[in-house]
């Protein structure tokens, strides 16, 4: 296993092979089924897409995108929006244009319709937001997610005005894992008719006793 790594910038390679870790990991995910119309063909198919639109969106911001490698492939990564970041002129719309060229119209509108739900579930105060976190299927139980979150973490509590680590998962499985590394639940909200999302944060335990 490498050390976890920024994704370097201006490399579409680089962000398709990463886009298919995240769509391999997310295949069962209730709130990405929804998004990407699973009940449709070509669910897999839009489900890259969408994460290659999305992170383009986080590398045009430069937005942290950490990796793990395993034998030169992607192993495992995560999506992150550092505090009070701001996109670039131009940047949302070149997301859309990706969306909606990798995944459809009615994905594209309905995570819209997410996204506008989310604002209300978010901290006030500055803190990390863990967009997504991803171990390809043939790579977990290695220790990578573990990896990942401990970097995250660091992260936050290097940071001179974030608070913590805010994140949404849409799988129940998710939430003891994330309990055991001081994550509670701050709300609860749904997907679709089928999927419910619900919202956890970790204060920064930096400092504390």
């Amino acid at each position: 296993m490498s050390a976890v790594l920024t994704l370097p910038a201006a490399q579409s390679d680089s962000l398709n092979a990463l886009a298919g870790v995240f769509a391999d990991a997310f295949i069962d995910d209730p709130g990405m089924q929804h998004l990407c119309q699973h009940e449709r063909a070509g669910y897999q198919e839009r489900l890259r897409g969408w994460f290659y639109a999305t992170a383009h969106l986080q590398m045009t911001n430069q937005q942290p995108i950490l990796t793990v490698t395993d034998d030169g492939q992607y192993a495992a990564g995560a999506l992150l929006t550092a505090p009070n970041a701001a996109l670039r002129i131009g940047s949302l719309g070149r997301w859309f244009m990706d969306a909606w060229q990798g995944a459809g119209t009615i994905s594209l509108w309905r995570t819209l319709a997410h996204l506008g739900r989310l604002g209300q579930y978010q901290p006030k105060a500055p803190h990390f937001r863990l967009e997504f976190l991803a171990v390809a299927p043939h790579q977990q139980g290695k220790g990578y997610g573990w990896v990942l979150l401990e970097t995250i973490h660091n992260l936050s509590e290097q940071h001179p005005q974030s608070t913590g680590v805010w994140l949404e998962t849409a799988h129940p499985n998710n939430i003891p894992l994330y309990e055991r590394f001081g994550y509670h639940i701050t709300g609860r909200g749904r997907i679709g008719k089928t999927a419910e999302a619900i919202m956890m944060f970790r204060p920064n335990q930096k400092g504390r006793i």
